[in-house]
């Protein structure tokens, strides 16, 4: 995996307004004991890595979705406590995932070195999507035939073994169907069919926080 650094830009996030698919984490106080949004890895909340979080959530199972008390629902229970639309974001304006309106999203600005786009430690709350920038906030312009890799780490959990998170891109607007990661490291590949501008985002498919190491996007042009 790459090697730690600093210095990455900014960490720009949308309205963080209701739960979804997922849920969210609460309460934040002077001294963090709890992560309630998307934050970059810092002296302050490293102490947070891998710990168990109290917050309520919504996880997917079986074809039904189960929050934090256990109470399970149907899709159309769901949709009767849960939002109706995006958050505000400049990204994505629409999603081609079935009953999923996230409670976030946030804009991750990647750094290039050596012609690799790195991103920067985050830990990540349930639901939350997390949209991979290039260096000046914007989407990669690709052409059908080049192809992407996505390099990803997981800091280990104290509290489960599976740390679900889900990998996918947006083009043009439209955030399309996921893959599913629950190893610890892994790679997202991608092969372009259609020219056009595309993001990638994370999205933290598990009830707890999951914080990631600096994850390396490649970009190979189709000749």
């Amino acid at each position: 995996m790459v090697s730690n650094s600093s210095g990455f830009k900014k960490l720009r996030k949308s309205l963080f307004i209701g739960t979804m698919a997922f849920g969210l984490s609460t309460i934040i106080a002077c001294t963090p004991k709890e992560v309630k949004q998307t934050e970059l890895i810092t002296d302050t909340n490293r102490h947070l890595i891998g710990k168990e979080s109290s917050g309520d959530y919504m996880i997917y199972r079986n074809g039904v979705y189960i929050d934090s008390n256990g109470v399970e629902y149907s899709p159309e229970e769901l949709k009767n406590r849960t939002r109706n639309s995006l958050p505000e974001n400049r990204i994505i304006t629409e999603t081609m995932e079935e009953n999923f309106i996230p409670p976030s999203i946030f804009e991750i600005e990647t750094k290039e070195k050596n012609g690799v786009f790195i991103s920067p430690e985050i830990i990540t709350v349930n639901g939350s999507v997390n949209v991979l920038t290039d260096t000046n906030g914007r989407g990669w312009e690709l052409k059908a035939g080049d192809s992407v890799e996505y390099e990803f780490e997981k800091y280990k959990s104290e509290v489960v073994e599976y740390q679900n998170i889900f990998i996918g891109y947006v083009k043009d607007g439209v955030l399309n169907p996921w893959q599913k990661f629950d190893q610890l490291m892994g790679n997202y590949n991608l092969t372009i069919e259609e020219s056009g501008q595309y993001y990638f985002y994370i999205i933290n498919a598990s009830s707890d926080t999951i914080a990631l190491k600096e994850g390396a996007l490649r970009l190979t042009k189709h000749k």
